[in-house]
Order: structure tokens, then C-alpha cells, then sequence
């Protein structure tokens, strides 16, 4: 028991945000204890109080870019291997000092000019994207430029590279710095983590008039990094201003250039840190809650104490060197100030617990008597079908079982239970008239589920024959126990990203249209279209899970609210109309383009729009867009002009 509690006290931490103060602290404490010294000869020129008296500079106005030129001059006549700049040129000014400035960039040859992120202002989707530096300046420094951007955890500390994983759909500045400088980068996304080089950094600060004194070749060979440092080190709301994990402990805040310098830093020299796989760690929380939970309660109590403080360092250690000498880090506080103060705690309580009760006498054990077990729902009779244990699928009212009719062809048979729907029968009725409803209709469009067969309640159950959706995989005949069926999910869960390319989906959405549409005109509606029930038949979608169907009743009528939250139209609007089940099939549609949520609608994935052809997904995205109004009166008039706009947007 000491164990699984320690176990569960671990994975809580970790999975939830209630540990999110374990996880910060376990990585900002690694750097307590020294950082690695460095070779790179950096310079930060800083435009700091002392140069803004200097040079009679104002804050919050622009930097004088004739003195930007003067610089760069400097740095171009030594030899300067590199110059970045965390300043942004967006727009022109005094043309002969914009021309004196574009000029000794040229002069420079090696520069990294910074741009920034701004909204993406889009009518259908959001997003960001890079604003650049002017193209003057652009085309001086032959086109080299990286976004300047920081991404502070909630607690304002920046713990980690942006963007996060890195690469991404643009450089960052320190990337676009390292590659240019020769770093060996891989263009394979990485969670990377900062490793931070001391409170100071470790490389040289010079203010930007004393730069400009330094003796002849000073800066030859250098990397230069030119930025503006804050008014004050005061952790305050100075937006280029950020906390570190020093800042707890020193009380001042870093420049963002020098997290941008250390992130350059980190890149060069393949030193970031990284976080080992999801699965390990929580194997690794596992043997550590099981020994500190299930050994310290063996051992007397100040012996236990005494043991836990003893692990507490032993663990400490051994993650503050991993992280020092090696690329990675682990939340080891979840171990040393979760786990063991845990166990320890379990020891004492079952200490006091166990002293507190009476040992009885022995009592001869009884003979043991065997009794029977009951399943919890029995599994009908189904003449004419064999059914094959186990289920392969359990929803809320039923389980599902593979089977075998006497010609010896596979079906799918589902059972529903009264006793799942509690002292409430209504629900069960609606079920069982809902399927009636389906078979009667089924075999008349190919784009519905076929059912063969519904059998009469019976034993406060019955079951329906459906027939079988494609397997996941192939050859689970000889093994039926491995049958997954093939459904938009599970094609979902194997694909990059979960989401399905545009064709397959809009033609998809017309398969589904056409066989809705056909349910309308019945005079049903089918009240839980998603996912989960479009399942694939000799690779064709068909709509399936049939126990919600009814028959339409009126935009303004009654109704019971059933379905599927996320996939029912916003309150007070209720399923059961042909306007709520346009609503649900636009959700589906939304759901396996975008690779996203119902609760997320309509935020679109910005790699939608940069990079995985956004001609092809804008016009879907309109179709989705209209079918998931809000307001029912501004939907598609029926499934049938939905359809028709799929096929031009197809086209």
C-alpha cells in the first residue's frame, strides 16, 4: 500500500499541473550549482543607462542608426566574424543615414538582422506570423534574419527555446546566428530546454560607447550580439525584461538579448538540455515510488527519517550531475520532495496504525468453498450466430462482439442492457425504437450501416447484426481477438499530426452528406454523427451507431438533449433537427482536417496555412465554417447544399 501511494503521489505530479511547481523547481535548482565554461568568444555590446547618457539617447524612442553604422564600421574594420542584431529596422527613416547604415552592413557581410511575431489577422483562421526588417537592410545582410521571440512559463521564467519543439516554420534568431556561425543543426523538431551559463552569462558585456574605444582588432574573430539592456535588473513589467531561474535567489531580471545570447550559446555548442521519453520517466517514478514507498516502511522510524533525508541527497545529486554532464534533465524533486517525503509519511502512519491494534488469536482457517462467478451483464443466446469472446468494443449502453452467422461469414453484434440505463426505461425504449427505425431503411443507401437482424427484448436485453466494418489490420481471421475496426478515429490516431488530407476529407463529407441526406428524407435524423461512427466498409465511410435516431422534429420543438458534447450545436439549440446534424457533420469535418478538438473550433493549426497547401484546405474550411454557424438560420438549408458545395470545392 506504502508503495502504490507513493506511485500514484509521483504520476499525479507529473501528468497534472498540481506538480507543475515540482517540475520548475527541478529544473531551475540544476543551475545552484555551476555552469559549464565556455570557449566561444561572444561580445554583448549593450545599449545600456550609460551609452543612453553618452550618446544623449532617449528610452522608448528609436536608437540613433548613424551611430548603428559607426559601429558596424568598427566591427567590419576588425574583422568581426559575426554581428546580430536584437534591434528591429522595420521601417525607413533619414534616407542618407539609412543608406550610410545599409551600407556597413554590407561592409560587415556576416549579420543576422532580428524580426518580430505578430497576429495573423485572418477572417477564417488564427495564427502568427514573421514581420521583417525593411528590405533595405534585408538585402544588406544578404537576407539573414531570425525572429527575436521568448516564451515565459506561467510563472514569467523562460525555461525554454522557442520555438518549442525547434525548429520551426520560421528561424529564430539564435538559429539563424548558429547556422551562419557553422553549428551542426538538425532540421528534426526538438523539446529543447535553455542551460543557462551563470547569473551574468558567461561571455563579455560592454557598453556600447566603450565598445566603440576598445584598440584596433579588438573584435576580430568575435561573435557580437548587439541589444538594449533594461533600465534596471528589477524583475518588473518591462516587456524586454524576463525571470530566469537565478532570479529567485538574486532578485534581478535578464535582458532578452541575453537569453537570446545564451539560447545561441546552447545551439553552438549542442549543449541544451533535453527531457528523456514520456514513458521512461514515468517507468523511473514507478521503481521510485514502489522503493521509497514500500522499503522506507520496514525500517524503525528515526531510522526511516534518517534514510529519507539520505535519499533525498543521494537523488538530488545524482540529477543535478546527470543534467551538468550529459544533455538531459529529470523532475527529480517529484522523487526527493515528493516520493520520499510521501513514503515517509506512509511509514509513520502505518507505524502508529499497526501499534494501535490488538493481535487476535489464531483462528483455524475455514475450508474454502467454491462459488460460482456471475458476469456482471449475461451474453444472450443469438441463434444463428457464434459469437466470439471478448468484446471488441463497449459503449454506455452495450458491448459489441464479433461473430459468425451459419454460412460462416463475419458480422458485428451488439448487445444493449437494460441495467446500463438505470431505474430510468425510457432511454432503453429510445434505444430499441431507434434501431428498429435504422433496419428498416439500412439496406436502401450504401452510405448506412447494414442491419440484418434486431432481436425482441428479452431477458432486459437485445442485440442487433450489423455487418462488419474493415480491420485496422489485415489477418486477425485466424486470431479473432486482434479485430480493430477501421473507423475515422483509430485512421486518425496512425496519421501525422491526426488529421486526414484535404481530398480524402472532403470526400468523405460527401459520402456522408448523401447518406444523411437519405436519412432526411425518411424523416430521421440520426443525432450522433462523429468520428467514432463513421466506420469503413470495403473503404467506403458509413454512418453507423444507430440507437439516436428519430424522427425530425421542428427547429423550435422539444426534445431530449442525447448526443455526443462538442458534436451537438451550442445550447439552446437541441439534436433531432436537420440543422443539428449539419452542425455535427461540419464538427467531423473540422475534426479530421485540422487534426483538432470540437472544444478548439474554429482555431486552425498556423502549419495549415504555411506550409501543407492552403488553396486546397481555405474553401473546406469555408464549407465548415457556414455548417457550424451558430445560429441555425445561417447553415446550410439542408445536407443536400451542403453536398453540392463539397463538390465544387472538390473540383
Amino acid at each position: 500500500m506504502g508503495a502504490l501511494v507513493a506511485v500514484l503521489f509521483g504520476l499525479l505530479l507529473w501528468g497534472t499541473p498540481l506538480g507543475d511547481g515540482w517540475v520548475n523547481a527541478s529544473y531551475d535548482n540544476l543551475f545552484r550549482f555551476g555552469a559549464p565554461s565556455l570557449t566561444n568568444q561572444v561580445t554583448l555590446i549593450e545599449m545600456d543607462n550609460a551609452a543612453f547618457d553618452q550618446f544623449h539617447q532617449v528610452r522608448g524612442q528609436p536608437w540613433d542608426r548613424a551611430l548603428h553604422a559607426r559601429l558596424l564600421n568598427r566591427l567590419a574594420n576588425d574583422g568581426c566574424a559575426l554581428v546580430v542584431f536584437d534591434s528591429f529596422f522595420q521601417t525607413l527613416r533619414n534616407p542618407a543615414i539609412d543608406q550610410s547604415l545599409a551600407a556597413a552592413m554590407l561592409r560587415q557581410g556576416h549579420i543576422v538582422l532580428m524580426a518580430e511575431q505578430s497576429q495573423l489577422i485572418h477572417p477564417e483562421f488564427a495564427g502568427v506570423q514573421p514581420d521583417l526588417p525593411a528590405d533595405l537592410f534585408l538585402r544588406a545582410a544578404g537576407t539573414n534574419w531570425g525572429v527575436a521571440w521568448l516564451d515565459p512559463d506561467l510563472d514569467a521564467v523562460v525555461r525554454r527555446h522557442w520555438p518549442f519543439p525547434s525548429p520551426g516554420p520560421y528561424p529564430s534568431l539564435p538559429w539563424t546566428a548558429a547556422r551562419l556561425s557553422g553549428a551542426t543543426l538538425s532540421d528534426t523538431p526538438q523539446e529543447r530546454w535553455l542551460r543557462y551559463y551563470g547569473p551574468a552569462g558567461n561571455w563579455e558585456h560592454l557598453s556600447y560607447g566603450y565598445a566603440l574605444s576598445k584598440p584596433k582588432n579588438y573584435f576580430h574573430n568575435r561573435t557580437v550580439f548587439i541589444g538594449t539592456a533594461p533600465e534596471t535588473t528589477l524583475p518588473n513589467g518591462d516587456p524586454d525584461k524576463f525571470r530566469t531561474p537565478y532570479t529567485d535567489w538574486t532578485g534581478e531580471a535578464s535582458g532578452g538579448v541575453e537569453i537570446l545570447i545564451a539560447s545561441y550559446l546552447n545551439l553552438m555548442n549542442q549543449d541544451f538540455l533535453l527531457r528523456p521519453a514520456g514513458g521512461l520517466e514515468v517507468l523511473v517514478l514507478i521503481l521510485a515510488g514502489a522503493g521509497a514507498g514500500g522499503g522506507l516502511c520496514w525500517l524503525r522510524r528515526r531510522t526511516a527519517l534518517l534514510a529519507a533525508g539520505g535519499l533525498f541527497l543521494a537523488v538530488s545529486l545524482t540529477a543535478i550531475a546527470f543534467s551538468f554532464y550529459t544533455n538531459y534533465w529529470f523532475p527529480w524533486l517529484i522523487i526527493a520532495g515528493g516520493q520520499i517525503p510521501c513514503g515517509l509519511a506512509w511509514t509513520f502512519i502505518w507505524r502508529i496504525q499497526r501499534a494501535s491494534v490488538p493481535v487476535p488469536a489464531p483462528v483455524p482457517a475455514p475450508a474454502p468453498v467454491a462459488v460460482p462467478a456471475l458476469p456482471l451483464e449475461p451474453v444472450p443466446e443469438t441463434p444463428g450466430y457464434t459469437l466470439m469472446p471478448p468484446p471488441f468494443a463497449e459503449g454506455s449502453y452495450g458491448k459489441v462482439w464479433l461473430a459468425r452467422n451459419t454460412a460462416g461469414a463475419w458480422r458485428a453484434v451488439k448487445v444493449i442492457y437494460q441495467s446500463k440505463f438505470g431505474e430510468d426505461l425510457a432511454p432503453f425504449e429510445r434505444e430499441f425504437n431507434g434501431v428498429q427505425k435504422y433496419q428498416a431503411i439500412s439496406q436502401k443507401h450504401p452510405g448506412l450501416l447494414h442491419v440484418e437482424f434486431v432481436s425482441p427484448k428479452n431477458g432486459g436485453c437485445f442485440y442487433y447484426v450489423m455487418e462488419l466494418g474493415d480491420a485496422l489490420a489485415p489477418g486477425w481471421e485466424s486470431v479473432p481477438a486482434e479485430y480493430k475496426p477501421r473507423n475515422l478515429v483509430t485512421v486518425r490516431a496512425a496519421l501525422h499530426r491526426r488529421r486526414l488530407p484535404v481530398r480524402e476529407c472532403v470526400g468523405i463529407g460527401l459520402k456522408l452528406c448523401e447518406a444523411v441526406e437519405f436519412l432526411h428524407q425518411q424523416g430521421i435524423t440520426h443525432r450522433d454523427i462523429k468520428p467514432e461512427n463513421v466506420i469503413f466498409v470495403n473503404g467506403q465511410p458509413k454512418l453507423a451507431d444507430l440507437g439516436l435516431v428519430t424522427e425530425i422534429r421542428l427547429p423550435d420543438g422539444g426534445g431530449t438533449l442525447v448526443g455526443t458534447p462538442g458534436y451537438m450545436p451550442p445550447l439552446p439549440e437541441r439534436p433531432g433537427t436537420v440543422a443539428a446534424d449539419i452542425y455535427a457533420l461540419g464538427m467531423v469535418l473540422y475534426v479530421i482536417s485540422t487534426g483538432r478538438q470540437p472544444g478548439l473550433f474554429p482555431e486552425v493549426a498556423t502549419t495549415l496555412v504555411s506550409t501543407e497547401d492552403p488553396p486546397e484546405f481555405l474553401p473546406l474550411n469555408q464549407i465548415i465554417m457556414k455548417a457550424c454557424q451558430p445560429t441555425p438560420a445561417e447553415r446550410y438549408a439542408s445536407m443536400s447544399e451542403m453536398g453540392q458545395a463539397l463538390v465544387k470545392c472538390g473540383t
